[in-house]
């Protein structure tokens, strides 16, 4: 009942108190109004926050909750607090900003709130205050798009709190609790349309809050080096990989760090054509994603959890791939000479070649891959004498199959357009790659200590990874970009051969065009009810009138090279009956 109490009263206490710092922020024109760098569009109430550190605050005091060093951390969020009210009004410089912070995250340290992996103060100290900065100013850019900051800090605080109570640390669990009624109070008032921002008052609080929370609640009460690492970075994961994008985007691209702008994670999903809300919705979902992997390896032993950290990381620096390419940076031709502090070198290596993230890319799945049948083979279980295996054979393993890659020209092609060409080279090397890699291990150390079954079982599930990884593109934009990209007129594509299976990628890949195929009309009756790349394929000529008023089409295109003469009048005849266009393919693309 304490429990729940603890996560009520904040609620209510943020609900009701969210209109009346509303209004009183409209009667003394404190509004975020719109300007460069500023996804809305209309001016928006500003301290939104106040309600939720209100919240927070009495009902910290009622409950008597303890932490480490109570006053000193109810002190320092205080300070982080009313630094962001002065923010809010009187918008105050960067640096200024920043001092703010690293005083309040000294303030921690000196609470005892300190990263312990590292044993020596001089590492352990500014890692610690590094973290609360890089966090705190996390949820202070991640407060870019309505109720995106606010949902993921309550997602966040709920894991942090599931963590906490798994390693029976209740204090920090209660807090945390704290943390998201308060924040789940306000979100009514914050979601699309938002009514009123929580400001740097309340992103800026919460951002302190949940990573001194963080250190309290995993580094303190570590099992296993994996869960020290990595758990506090899985339950901030999103507003970690918003910062680290944008910051290394805006660098490549000669763009300042420290100022506003709409090409966060989440403008970019709208750009693809997602709804903002739905924009907001995917990275709740991602945020609850990498919270459960969290909370499940505190269950498991560290190589296990490895594999599961390791798998995480390939896919969301895929999916950073994936978002750097949509434009949202104008592009301004320069003298080459008029580029600084070495850029052209950056961009040349990081942006343009291309392959260099497929190696690295690789090289994580292979060592990913390697454990992973380590631990299927042992159960689960290994022994100081398989990690000494592991250890001295991977550098080998590593070296073998980059090799044997490049031989079979897995560097060469580009992932966008992957196919079943580049899927069987991709089967070729593994496999090759796997038999030399086990002969080498052979002639060097006689397979003495070693498994064979694992080589057999590290090819197999390399090329599931390595596969994968290639159409992981694609996958992407089928999942993000098509189903919510605006085209503007619906086709029916005649012939469903290789013709029309080249049109059918083209259109969906090409924004250019503005077509959404519907279906495909062919002849052939075999052919009937079947799919293309998941178009179907609705009738024959015959049918072309009737399909034509179901799925209100705009355009018939000709995709059959063959067809010429009678046939080919046919069809125009058909489309002139309709009254909608028809034109061949080689008209189109």
């Amino acid at each position: 009942m304490r429990y729940l109490l603890l996560f009520l009263m904040p609620l209510v206490i943020s609900f009701v108190s969210t209109p009346l710092v509303r209004n009183i922020a409209l009667k003394l024109k404190l509004v975020s109004h719109p300007k460069e760098g500023r996804w809305h569009k209309q001016p928006i109430a500003l301290l939104g926050g106040i309600a939720i550190y209100v919240a927070f605050i009495v009902t910290f005091f009622t409950f008597k909750v303890h932490f480490a060093k109570t006053y000193l951390f109810l002190l320092a969020s205080l300070v982080i607090f009313v630094w962001g009210i002065v923010d809010d009004i009187y918008n105050i410089k960067p640096h200024s900003k920043l001092i703010g912070q690293i005083i309040v995250a000294s303030m921690m340290v000196d609470s005892g709130i300190i990263i312990e992996l590292i044993k020596s103060p001089l590492i352990a100290i500014p890692l610690t205050i590094l973290w609360i900065v890089l966090i705190t100013n996390s949820f202070n850019l991640l407060d870019n798009m309505d109720g995106l900051s606010c949902g993921i800090a309550f997602i966040s605080s709920v894991t942090i709190a599931a963590c906490s109570f798994i390693l029976k640390n209740y204090e920090v669990g209660s807090i945390s609790l704290i943390i998201a009624g308060a924040t789940l109070g306000f979100m009514p008032y914050n979601l699309n349309p938002a009514k009123i921002f929580m400001g740097d008052c309340g992103s800026m609080f919460l951002g302190f809050s949940l990573a001194s929370l963080t250190i309290s609640g995993t580094w303190r009460h570590a099992s296993n080096l994996f869960m020290v690492l990595f758990v506090p970075v899985f339950v901030l994961a999103v507003p970690i990989f918003d910062t680290t994008f944008v910051a290394l985007m805006r660098k490549l691209n000669g763009k300042a760090i420290s100022k506003g702008g709409v090409d966060h994670t989440s403008h970019r999903l709208v750009y693809l054509g997602m709804p903002e809300r739905k924009a907001v919705l995917f990275l709740y979902m991602a945020s609850i994603i990498l919270g459960i992997i969290a909370i499940a390896t505190l269950r498991f032993n560290v190589y296990i959890s490895s594999v599961i950290m390791l798998l995480v990381f390939v896919i969301t620096f895929l999916f950073g791939i994936f978002l750097s390419q949509i434009p949202i940076y104008k592009k301004v031709d320069k003298p080459l000479q008029e580029e600084k502090n070495g850029m052209v070198l950056i961009n040349s290596i990081i942006l343009h070649k291309t392959h260099i993230i497929e190696v690295i890319c690789d090289l994580i799945l292979i060592c990913l891959s390697y454990l992973a049948a380590h631990l299927i083979r042992f159960e689960g279980a290994l022994t100081p004498d398989h990690i000494s295996c592991i250890i001295k054979s991977l550098p080998v393993i590593l070296i073998v199959k980059l090799v044997t890659f490049f031989a079979f020209g897995l560097y060469r092609g580009i992932w966008k357009y992957v196919g079943i060409g580049d899927l069987i080279s991709i089967t070729k090397a593994v496999f090759l790659s796997s038999i030399f890699s086990a002969l080498t291990i052979l002639l060097m150390f006689d397979f003495m200590g070693f498994s064979r079954a694992v080589f057999i079982i590290d090819a197999l599930i390399l090329l599931i990874l390595v596969s994968a990884s290639r159409i992981t593109m694609r996958v992407f934009r089928e999942l993000l970009l098509n189903p919510y990209y605006n085209k503007e007129r619906k086709v029916l594509i005649f012939g469903a051969g290789d013709a029309g299976e080249i049109l059918l990628r083209e259109l969906k890949n090409n924004k250019a065009l503005s077509y959404i195929p519907v279906g495909f009309i062919d002849d052939d009756p075999l052919k009937l009810g079947k799919q293309i790349h998941g178009v179907p394929i609705l009738g024959n000529r015959k049918s072309i009138m009737s399909i034509i008023k179901d799925k209100d089409v705009d355009e018939i295109i000709i995709a059959t090279p063959s067809l010429n003469g009678k046939r080919l009048d046919d069809i125009f005849n058909i489309c002139k009956q309709t009254g909608i266009p028809c034109r061949e393919i080689s008209k189109i693309i």
